[in-house]
């Protein structure tokens, strides 16, 4: 146990893991491992390396932790944690489903741009600056998608992003340094997509153009209807019109009205007869 960092033996008390010797033997030695690699633009601190070595050997070796605690003293977020996690363990080489370009090409269906993506790859991590590990999940997408670009081949951004589990803000910067930089280097390549495209749409064109074939005409035979067949017809067509207009002037007959009978006023007795005013229900002269 005194081979062990005291920090490390403080920490993984408090985790539950002072008493596994197997688990502290095996996160010292990711520990170890982990200071010769290159973390770049990473603010991770000393403490959270060794809660997530403990971590990593903790489930390796089948030990009991608590993922709660263990953000808890590591002094992240639970996503940052996450994260963090992932890229030690492709550092560590710890991930055996560890993203290549020939995967990712084979999920976006695009293999014909693979041999660009790792050009692109090796060209990088020559002329960079600092120790880059291209195993990064985040170099291998931007490989491939960039060599999409230049060759024109259209996939889906959304996916790409997600296998790099970056942010969505942490990828436009990585992919205006990305486009810059194969722009500048890799400027043949997108010529030769250009004019890909073209020929591939000239095929297209020329696939689609009709060509013009010579019609043959058809001879046809002077046939002579039998007369008993002509006969026939000609009476079925004569039936048939005659059915017609029957039907037609059947339409045009409206009934005849019967003359309208108004009943007279006053009959059968003649209209009063007024007499000074007086009206008289009798004539006169009786």
């Amino acid at each position: 146990m005194a081979s062990n960092n005291k920090t490390l033996y403080l920490i993984a008390s408090k985790l539950g893991l002072g008493e596994e010797d197997k688990v502290l033997k095996k996160a010292a030695e990711f520990e170890r491992l982990l200071q010769t690699k290159n973390m770049a633009g990473s603010n991770i601190t000393d403490t959270s390396k060794i809660v997530i070595c403990l971590d990593l050997a903790a489930s390796i070796l089948g030990a009991d932790l608590d993922i709660k605690s263990a953000v808890k003293y590591s002094g992240l977020k639970t996503s940052t944690y996450t994260n963090t996690k992932k890229v030690v363990q492709n550092l560590l080489e710890l991930n055996s489903d560890r993203l290549s370009t020939t995967m990712l090409c084979l999920t976006l269906q695009c293999t014909g741009v693979q041999e660009l993506a790792d050009r692109i790859l090796a060209e990088y991590q020559r002329l960079a600056k600092v120790e880059v590990d291209l195993n990064l999940p985040q170099y291998v997408c931007m490989a491939v998608y960039q060599a999409c670009r230049m060759s024109k081949v259209k996939v889906a951004k959304s996916k790409v992003i997600e296998k790099s589990r970056l942010k969505p803000a942490q990828w436009t910067k990585l992919d205006a340094d990305w486009t810059k930089f194969t722009d500048l280097h890799f400027e043949a390549a997108k010529k030769k997509g250009r004019q890909t495209k073209k020929s591939a749409e000239t095929v297209e064109n020329e696939e689609l153009m009709e060509i013009d074939v010579p019609k043959v005409e058809e001879v046809f035979e002077d046939k002579i209807e039998p007369y008993e067949d002509w006969k026939k017809r000609m009476l079925e067509a004569a039936y048939k019109e005659l059915k017609e207009l029957e039907k037609l002037e059947k339409k045009n007959v409206t009934p005849r009205k019967s003359p309208r009978k108004t009943p007279q006023k006053f009959a059968p007795y003649k209209s009063p007869v007024k007499t000074n005013g007086v009206r008289l229900l009798f004539p006169l002269d009786l």
